[in-house]
């Protein structure tokens, strides 16, 4: 009972009211709304350019990015089908091995 008493005096102390998801919830997702929404304008009132130069750059930009990646899958193909001969060849090797020690 003792510690009852103390948590009650302390929780009368500090009026702290715990609260219900939707209390904070609500506010919080109105807050970062209006954030983006302010970010969105501010940038679009100082683009250096305009939408459709920006969407050009965009477009030249995902295309690199598309060459770099069929690149990349291409160089790490290459390097798979290497992998795979040599354990081909080993594995082939080891077989005759095998074959001609019986």
């Amino acid at each position: 009972m003792k510690n009852y008493g103390f948590l009650q005096r302390l929780s009368e102390s500090f009026p702290y009211e715990r609260k219900t998801t939707a209390s904070w919830l609500v506010p919080a997702s109105i807050g970062v709304g209006v954030g983006v929404a302010l970010g969105v304008g501010i940038g679009l009132l100082y683009a250096p350019r305009t939408g459709e130069e920006t969407r050009e750059r965009l477009r030249q930009g995902a295309d690199r990015v598309k060459d770099r990646a069929r690149f990349a899958a291409g160089r790490v193909r290459g390097e798979l089908e290497s992998a795979a001969n040599q354990i081909r060849e080993r594995s082939f090797a080891t077989s005759n091995e095998v074959g001609q020690s019986r």
